[in-house]
């Protein structure tokens, strides 16, 4: 028979160990307590308290299964949920619009990154993700993914394989606030700020300056 470790009250100290029913755990699959208090006074205290600590534990279990009921009612119902025709048009252009981009561009993988500035470092995707965690550039999930399940950077950003020190500016002036898909497009999207409303993709090379400019403004008014 397993010895008990009894939980004892002293004056303001309270010592817990749990008591271990036969391999460690108690009969009931959790943690039971023996209870040993020696003053009187704390005995009554405790008494009186535990109603209330009943309670208490009742209503934050009852809360935490509604959470969770909650949760898991939402995430059956999003699956149910039939998309509008509006909805499935406006995601037909957006999957359009991103498949554009990587077309036009194209895009390098973290492993091609490495290859392309000689990385002898054994993981080869080590050195995208420095200049991704520095914000020199960012990377976008692959639409398909079947073909690919890791995420892409968009060729844009980069001159000799080396990032475009314009486009960590870019990123910093948007500082987080938009998510990397709704960043490409900015880049690839006509800008009234610019000359001829041009894409700021287009002055990378030619007027950096003015791309930064633009966003810095854009990043104003922009929640994400």
């Amino acid at each position: 028979m397993a010895k008990t470790a009894p939980l004892t009250l002293q004056g303001e100290m309270l010592t817990v160990q749990p008591y271990r029913g036969e391999q460690g755990r108690s009969s009931g699959g959790g943690l039971a307590f023996v209870l040993k208090v020696v003053d009187e006074a704390a005995s009554s205290t405790l008494m009186a308290s535990l109603p209330l600590l009943d309670r208490l534990l009742a209503e934050k279990v009852a809360a935490v299964r509604e959470r969770r009921m909650e949760e898991m009612v939402d995430f059956m119902a999003a699956r149910m949920l039939t998309p509008s025709p509006v909805e499935l048009e406006m995601a037909q252009r957006l999957a359009y619009r991103h498949a554009r981009i990587l077309n036009e561009f194209g895009y390098f993988t973290a492993e091609q990154l490495a290859d392309a500035n000689s990385s002898q470092a054994s993981n080869r995707m080590a050195l995208a993700d420095n200049w991704r965690k520095r914000r020199q550039v960012f990377a976008v999930p692959h639409p398909d993914k079947a073909a690919r399940d890791r995420d892409v950077y968009p060729a844009f950003q980069f001159e000799s394989g080396k990032p475009i020190k314009a486009v960590q500016e870019v990123l910093e002036a948007f500082g987080g606030r938009k998510a990397p898909w709704k960043l490409a497009l900015w880049f690839t999207s006509n800008n009234g700020a610019l000359p001829g409303s041009a894409r700021p993709v287009d002055l990378l090379g030619d007027d950096p300056a003015m791309v930064v400019q633009a966003a810095r403004r854009d990043a104003e008014g922009s929640a994400a």
